[in-house]
């Protein structure tokens, strides 16, 4: 979310494949490990103008396992213009679930 707005968008979707993630974002309220980090994500959402939130099957999010799993074993940063190349056949796989679905 904060890259989201440091970019300039005012409308966003996120998509987990973990309904309670998504519910605690949706709420700002959540009993979780995590809660501190999901009323920071709530209370930022309120900066945008339009943001949905969605539960989608794993079969249709494994670029997002991958990402995660990148992350955890790379340096701090982000990716604008390319996609990492370990991404590209899930990226391909996710969109035609999705197209399935």
């Amino acid at each position: 979310m904060n890259l989201a707005r440091t970019v300039g968008c005012s409308k966003i979707d996120i998509n987990s494949d973990n309904i309670e993630v998504i519910e605690a974002l949706k709420d700002g309220n959540s009993s979780l490990v995590a809660s501190a980090i999901f009323d920071d994500c709530y209370f930022m959402s309120l900066d945008f103008d339009h943001i949905v939130y969605d539960h989608c099957n794993r079969e249709a999010n494994q670029v997002a396992h991958e990402m995660a799993r990148l992350a955890k074993f790379s340096t701090l940063g982000f990716w604008m213009d390319t996609v990492p190349s370990a991404v590209i056949p899930l990226l391909v796989n996710d969109a035609t679930v999705l197209v399935i679905e």
